[in-house]
């Protein structure tokens, strides 16, 4: 009933709300070559056509056709730290993303892909209607989160065998990693799936922590100081990471599990 409830709050913000062209950023831009013609003031200058140019003594220009069906990619890092949260499971936050984020890739006739990356394998599928999203949502919340970690080498890989696309890499991102490589190729968006409560920690007490990758335990004395010096470390690697994604012209931002799913997006990908 979960799903179900999901996807159909989805397709109401998708297929009803009079906002939902706010999901701008999965909108095709891509162009078709059409002909080539002299160069008119008013012209775009990226589409100088320097060849041609060279060969008739005058600037001249390409002109395309518009064709806005692209290609999307969301790409889901599965790790068993996705399966916590103090308002809703983060995995829950990512099953409305896939919902909002393929529903609205599906309604502009894009060719959509949705990929789930562990540390052994990925599975690859292609959305064409919203009964493979139920799919999706179903597989999503089913999945047995502890013990599996992320693994962005198998996503770098995958990513620079694909066509061009509009790329969404959801997570929690835990971990550092390189995006250049995926940058210099697609259009990239990272999409940070967070927890209020795991990242400033409210605990006075001692605790036995169990990480949700290895289950590897320790004894921590957690008090406002550790949890200060947790909060710093991680706004540090954070910080890092969206430097990281600016410098590469990368999107990123942070949804919490207490956000409105579509609003945030709206607002991440306008």
């Amino acid at each position: 009933m979960l799903a179900q409830e999901i996807l159909l709050r989805a397709k109401k913000c998708v297929f009803t709300n009079k906002s939902a062209g706010a999901l701008s950023k999965i909108r095709g831009d891509g162009l078709d070559f059409c002909e080539i013609r002299p160069y008119e003031a008013g012209d775009d200058i990226r589409k100088i056509n320097f060849s041609a140019s060279g060969k008739t003594g005058e600037l001249q220009t390409n002109i395309f056709n518009e064709n806005k069906q692209i290609n999307v990619v969301i790409c889901i890092m599965l790790s068993g730290s996705l399966h916590f949260g103090s308002q809703r499971l983060k995995s829950e936050l990512i099953a409305e993303i896939i919902a909002l984020l393929s529903c609205s890739s599906i309604r502009q006739h894009n060719q959509t892909k949705l990929v789930f990356f562990n540390q052994k394998q990925q599975y690859e599928y292609q959305l064409k209607h919203t009964g493979d999203v139920l799919n999706m949502i179903e597989k999503i919340l089913a999945w047995d989160l502890l013990t599996i970690q992320s693994n962005f080498k198998s996503l770098d890989d995958y990513l620079l065998q694909q066509a061009k696309s509009m790329v969404f890499i959801i997570g929690d991102f835990y971990q550092q990693f390189d995006f250049s490589r995926i940058a210099h190729k697609h259009q990239a968006n990272a999409l940070m799936v967070r927890d209020k409560l795991e990242e400033s920690p409210r605990f006075a007490a001692e605790l036995d922590l169990v990480s949700a990758s290895d289950n590897v335990s320790i004894e921590a004395n957690m008090n406002k100081q550790l949890a200060l010096k947790f909060n710093q470390k991680l706004q540090q690697l954070d910080d890092q990471l969206i430097n990281q994604c600016m410098i590469h012209g990368i999107n990123i931002g942070k949804l919490y599990t207490h956000d409105d799913a579509f609003i945030r997006l709206s607002q991440l990908l306008h």
